[in-house]
This record gives structure tokens, sequence and C-alpha cells, in this order.
């Protein structure tokens, strides 16, 4: 096997441990898996195995996806499950009620932070082992990039984190850092990626799943622009857009699919892959948001206020959701369980060709399409627009409705309006276009407009969803108790928890 094989062996049988190990098990103690990497750095494969350790936190992430979690939070979709009570902490997210005792926001914490951990472990071992220098300098990109994506989420989740660059030293030994300071880490190692890794054209095949150059060039722009520097957003998006590495699919569906792996829309996926010989292995994402009428456990229901965003024969609509007694693309009939809405996820819903033969849904090799070039357009437009670049966002807003009218005359191109009414154009586009890919929480609070539209929400749905929402509170995450419990207080609470 050569050692481009290596690393997608060695992430899916690293996985195995992990999805072996019950979900109280990870969060009552440290994590396994990383197969005793602290006491072997001498060949290029120990490199590679401390890489692929690295990778590993990102499958089978509850606190991050798996449920749309970031869909449930805002006004996009109810919880559903197979009740109240199932998956009762869901119900904190989707209520704004989040409380440090929710296990939620226990495991973003703790599987971020061994992610932080696991890709120090690469920074700090691999310069010394005698290799090619140029894999090595990959290798350690790769694992840098790893380090700004977990803290990148923790940043945005909870605010001030602890921030350790030292492979040795636990998250709760230490006290908070101020966010901009964990800002600046997060931009330094993404800029240090993008100097050593590969563009998405240079990718052998069997490298699939590995980070790229524009993946870690649209991270860099995705930073910025959660940090409502619109400016730098527009430049790195801008720099990953004439590079022309990354087209539109013209078949929207496709994305969604198998056949649409490492497509030429894709910027950063995370790669599962199916075996006979590891059935125990749980590919969770799309068991979770499947009906529990067909073969999930039905959460994750697309609300009717989502649906009613859709414009008049916008094809994405049935292509993003589905009802009951609708015709599936595999042919079936669908049926939606107990969805609260009538609704369910049809970017979750696995084929019938996409189950692995066991029939079991947890065991599709499917990838979670994390980062598109449809999202990076759009972003683009949001700075473009900012920063008072009409016709740049105009450009980009209309590539994206292009591909959604899929031949029909639908979806007119917006023209100059104004930079509101442009501004209300794009955040209208954001939601239809990237609607339950989990990232509407964060469109709406980086926004700042989560209160405003989630207490609208409430009000005009006489729901429990939205009206809960504090401003200046409920933005963040609380820092989960058991970690302020083992920091002894040096961990301090977020405001409001």
């Amino acid at each position: 096997m050569n050692k481009k094989n290596i690393m997608k062996r060695i992430i899916f049988c690293l996985s195995i441990i992990l999805f072996t190990t019950a979900c109280s098990d990870l969060l009552d103690k440290e994590p396994l898996g990383e197969l005793s990497l602290g006491s072997a750095y001498v060949t290029e494969n120990d490199a590679l195995q401390a890489l692929a350790a690295a990778y590993n936190p990102l499958l089978n992430f509850p606190g991050i996806s798996g449920y749309s979690i970031y869909d449930i939070a805002a006004d996009n979709a109810e919880k559903g499950g197979e009740g109240p009570s199932d998956g009762g902490y869901f119900n904190e997210i989707a209520y704004s009620t989040l409380t440090s005792t929710n296990t939620v926001a226990l495991q973003a914490w703790r599987n971020s932070f061994l992610g932080v951990h696991r890709a120090n472990l690469v920074i700090e071992n691999v310069p010394n082992i005698a290799m090619d220098e140029n894999n090595k300098a990959r290798i350690i990109g790769e694992a840098k990039f790893l380090r700004a994506y977990y803290y990148f989420i923790l940043v945005t989740l909870y605010g001030d984190v602890p921030l350790i660059t030292d492979a040795d030293v636990k998250q709760y030994e230490l006290e908070r850092t101020p966010k901009a300071s964990v800002y600046e880490l997060i931009v330094n190692d993404l800029n240090e990626a993008i100097n050593v890794l590969p563009p998405k054209s240079q990718m052998a095949a069997e490298e699939q799943g590995r980070v790229t150059k524009g993946a870690a060039k649209a991270y860099l722009g995705k930073v910025f622009l959660y940090q409502g520097n619109f400016q730098e957003a527009e430049r790195w998006f801008k720099e990953v857009i004439d590079a022309k590495e990354y087209s539109l699919d013209p078949d929207y569906f496709h994305l969604f699919t198998m056949d649409g792996e490492f497509g030429v829309e894709n910027i950063f996926e995370i790669n599962y892959v199916y075996s006979p010989q590891y059935t125990t292995t749980a590919n969770m994402n799309f068991l979770r948001q499947g009906s529990a009428g067909m073969y999930g456990y039905g959460f994750a229901n697309p609300t009717q206020d989502f649906v009613d965003e859709f414009e008049e024969g916008d094809p994405r609509l049935w292509q993003t959701v589905y009802k009951a007694n609708d015709v599936m693309p595999d042919g079936k009939i669908a049926n939606v369980g107990n969805s609260e809405t009538g609704y369910m996820n049809k970017k979750a819903y696995l084929l019938a060709s996409e189950f692995p033969p066991t029939g079991d849904a947890r065991h599709s090799g499917r990838n979670e399409l994390v980062f598109r070039y449809g999202m990076l357009l759009l972003w683009y437009a949001e700075s473009a627009n900012e920063n008072g670049n009409t016709a740049a966002a105009l450009w980009a807003l209309n590539e994206v409705r292009k591909r959604a009218r899929q031949g029909k005359a639908v979806l007119p191109d917006i023209t100059a309006i104004g930079q509101g009414l442009l501004r209300e154009a794009i955040w209208h586009e954001q939601r239809v276009e990237y609607g339950m890919e989990n990232l509407r929480y964060f469109d709406l609070i980086r926004q700042g407009r989560a209160g405003q539209v989630l207490r609208a929400y409430a009000t005009k749905y006489n729901s429990s969803k939205g009206k809960n929402f504090r401003d200046g509170i409920n933005e963040l995450f609380p820092i989960p108790q058991t970690e302020i419990d083992l920091s002894q207080g040096k961990l301090a609470q977020n405001n409001g928890f």
C-alpha cells in the first residue's frame, strides 16, 4: 500500500476505536484513539498516523454536525426526534435555554480540544522526523489547518477559550484567553497552511479527504467574515474564486449524494468509508436526520417558515425538504414519520443506492459536505456589498441564482437596488441556498440579528422557539460546568449562565 492510500485507511481504522466507545464513556473520560502517538515519532508513517488522529475528531461529531443543530437553534428547524424527551438536551438548543450541563455543549468543547491536542502533537513532533521535507511540510500544514478549524469552532461557540499550543497542557489547566488572541492563532495557522498545501487540482484521487490550499484560503475568508472584517473576507474569497479550482455543480441535488463527493463544488468535506470488516463503525449523520417512518431518528424537521422563504418555483425547495407521499429520487414514497412540522431534510436523505450491504444507514460511506463553493460565493457577495463593491456582489449572487434555476424560467437576476436592499437579498439567498446545512444560527449571530429574528418567529407562530433568546447572552454557549469544576475555578463562565 502506498503512502497516499495509507492516509485514508488510517483515518478509517482510527475511527473504529472512537465509534466503538459509548457516548457516555466519550464524555466521562479522556477519548481513545491516539494509538500511543506520544511514544514514537520516527518514520513518515508515524507522521501520517499522527495526522490521521488529528483528522479523526471530525468524524461523528454530534456537537457540531449530524443533527443540523444550528438549524434547530435558529428558525429553520424544530428538534424532531421520537418526542419531546428524545434528545432532550436539544430542546435547550431549540428554545435558547442552554445550561452549563448541556450534553452538546460539553461534546463540542471536549471534541474540539481533543482535535487541538492531536494537531499539537503533529506540530510538535513531526519536525524531528527524518523524512521527505515536502511531505513533512505538508503534514504540518494540514495539522495547522486542523488546529485552526477546531479553534474556530471553539471561539465561535464559546468566545474566549484556553489557548493551547503545547500538547502536554489540558484545557482545564489554563484560564480563558481573549478571543482576539485566539483569532490571531487561527489566522497564522491558516496562512502557514496556505503556504504549503497543494491545490485541489494537484491532488491524486487517493488523497481525497485531505485538506487543500483552496480549503485553507476559503476558511481564512470565513474567519474574517465571522469577525466582521469584510475587506479581508472579500480578499480571501476572491483568491479562491480567481484560482478557478472550484465551480458550481449544475445539478444542485447532486451535491448531496454519494456520487457528488469530491465534486467540482466541494471545498471541504468529512470523508467516511464503509468496510465490511468493521460494521460496528457508525456514520450517524444521515441516520439521525432520516425519517423515523423510513430508516432514521427523525431529528431536524424543517419549519414552515423556512419552506415559505423560497421564492415561487425555486427548484431548490423540494431538493431541500420533503413531505409525506413525495416521490423520492430513488423512487421510494416518502414517509415523514412523526415530524413536528410535516417536513424532513432531503439533503440528509440516503438514497437506496447509498445504503451499504448491511442495509443499515449507520454503515453508510457517504461523506459530510461542510464547505462548498455556493456558500463561498454568497459570503463573497455579502462581503463585497458591505465594502461597497456592488458589481462584484451582484455577480456572485446572480451566479448562485443562475445555477438554482436549473433551466427553468424562475429566480430572475437581482439588479442594482442599493446596499441595504442588496444585503437583504443576499441574506435571503443564503437562507435558501444552504438551508439545513447547519449554518443558519451562525449567520444570524454574526449579522447581529439573532434576537430580532428569533423573537419575531416566536411572536408570529406563538412558539417557544425564539422567545427566550437574550441579546448579549445567547450568542454563545455556556462553558461546560464539568470543565469549570476540573479547572478548580480557573475557567470563568460566560455571562448569563
